[in-house]
């Protein structure tokens, strides 16, 4: 991870934290407090409001290395970070607009199951359940590593041991969140969090608005002059540059993210948990507004760091800009709550995305990947309980073990690798499943597959990789396209091959006279 520079803590934050900290232990306990609470898989007796199921929608589509990126990318880079913001935005829009209705009547618990109606047999199923994993594994790596490496700067701890510790103690906390709470249980710990989250960046949009006499023109000049970029922050082209490799990027990044967020493996696990019909349409309304909302005070955060703290301070602090939220936080409060309470939010909100993720992706491993699968929609048998519990601990362990390491990369990477392959390849498969009838398996498999590669291929071959000061491999160059967001060119090859592969499948079907299917 990129090297970080201190910054002085107050006495008080570990007073903060830790009372923060013994409130989450009893929230887990609590979690897994009954039997039909810590289920591995999600009840059709005894589904939550629309209300609380948005909720946690809109909770799951916020990690906490999405929120001090966020922050950071607004702070140093003006109008490209506002429009990753909306990004972020947009793929729950999509969601809703596109799949969140059409998953929830297909019933199920994994989107290998919301489409098998739809595509049955098991390569379909194997094929989905693979990228499921290497979309989750590089997400939760992502995750523990960035908490596990902020814990241990805020703590004063800068040796790698101390990263591995913190990494391990938290990686054994959140395997027991995810074993002992289960899906329904976790959704509590994602419902405590929205509502920590946003009473934290409530305040802190407030300290900030306050300060410049709640002016808005006045916090985007102070920001334009604090970035050091004049004029030029509240125009695009400062993330990446000028020219049309520049452009490129910068697209390709917004359709990626626009498209993975609303199709990761954890989001659409909340979302087929959620209230059946027009209940449906009401948590996703809920999830967009409650997510309208905090991009909102991240945004006046972002630009509060930039006109307070100035870029060339957060450069110097942390080039990616992830520490922006902490510093800027410390800065608003001299008492030193607002940083306290900031880094507890952002804490538990890695806590619950981690075990989200871990979740997600051991309902895959036995949804998908083990044989004998019940009809979609059919309640789960005990055994398949037994098996995800021991899934996700196999899972958490996976994870760890790869995150020590990778706490030393630069873990972009890691997000760009399990964002492009959502996008790439859950995202033509969810769009043809649920709108074109001519989609067949082999067009799944083509798109599952041929984009999956592609996509490491093109990620392999980048700058993210070798060939520049921040790459994982600094020291080796074999880089030899400039697209740091491969998504541009795997997003299409995805709906290509989708579509190619189903033309060109003989066992295609097509409509009769009177609209039912018939083999051609």
């Amino acid at each position: 991870m990129t090297a970080l520079a201190s910054f002085d803590l107050p006495d008080s934050f570990f007073v903060v934290f830790t009372v923060f900290f013994s409130l989450c232990c009893c929230l887990w306990v609590i979690s897994g407090a009954g039997d039909d609470d810590a289920a591995m898989f999600p009840s059709r007796e005894h589904e939550d409001s629309a209300l609380r199921s948005g909720l946690v929608i809109s909770g799951t589509s916020l990690s906490a290395v999405t929120l001090m990126a966020l922050v950071g990318l607004v702070a140093l880079t003006g109008y490209d970070g506002m429009m990753l913001s909306l990004g972020v935005v947009m793929g729950v829009v999509l969601l809703a607009l596109l799949f969140a209705e059409p998953l929830r009547r297909a019933g199920g618990y994994t989107v290998g199951d919301a489409i098998a109606h739809r595509l049955p047999g098991r390569s379909v199923r194997v094929a989905l359940g693979l990228v499921t994993l290497f979309i989750c594994l590089p997400f939760l790596v992502l995750q523990l590593a960035a908490i596990g490496s902020l814990s241990a700067f805020v703590l004063g701890l800068t040796s790698s041991g101390a990263k591995s510790a913190c990494i391990l103690v938290i990686g054994c906390l959140v395997v027991s969140l995810a074993v002992s709470g289960g899906v329904v249980g976790t959704a509590r710990v994602q419902l405590v969090k929205v509502v920590v989250l946003v009473v934290v960046m409530a305040a802190a949009a407030v300290l900030v608005l306050d300060r410049f006499a709640w002016n808005p023109d006045r916090l985007l000049g102070a920001a334009s002059s604090g970035s050091a970029l004049g004029e030029a922050f509240l125009g695009p082209g400062n993330q990446y540059g000028g020219g049309p490799m520049a452009a490129a990027n910068r697209f390709g990044q917004f359709l990626t993210l626009a498209l993975a967020m609303c199709c990761l493996p954890h989001t659409t696990m909340r979302v087929l948990a959620a209230p059946a019909g027009r209940a449906t349409r009401s948590a996703m309304c809920w999830a967009i507004g409650q997510l309208l909302a905090v991009s909102a005070l991240l945004l006046v955060v972002g630009l509060g760091a930039a006109a307070v703290i100035g870029g060339p301070a957060l450069s110097k602090a942390d080039p990616t800009g992830s520490m922006s939220l902490l510093l800027v936080a410390a800065e608003m409060h001299a008492g030193g709550l607002l940083v306290s309470a900031t880094f507890s939010v952002v804490f538990l909100t890695a806590l619950a995305t981690v075990a989200d993720v871990m979740l997600a992706a051991a309902t895959s491993v036995v949804r998908d990947l083990l044989p004998r699968h019940p009809r979609a929609g059919v309640a789960p048998l005990p055994r398949q309980e037994r098996h995800a519990r021991w899934a996700a601990a196999l899972v958490g362990a996976v994870t760890i073990g790869l995150s020590l390491p990778a706490a030393e990369w630069n873990l972009l990477v890691l997000s760009t690798l399990a964002m492009t392959l959502a996008a790439s390849t859950v995202a033509p498969v969810l769009t043809y499943a649920f709108l074109w009838r001519g989609f067949t398996a082999r067009g799944a498999l083509w798109a599952l597959y041929g984009a999956g590669l592609l996509t490491f291929a093109l990620l392999a071959v980048s700058p993210l990789v070798s060939g520049s000061p921040a790459a994982v491999l600094p020291d080796k160059d074999f880089h030899w396209t400039g697209l740091v967001s491969p998504g541009l060119v795997t997003i299409p090859a995805g709906f290509l091959l989708g579509w190619l592969g189903s033309v060109r499948d003989r066992r295609a079907t097509v409509p009769t006279a009177d609209g039912s299917p018939a083999r051609r």
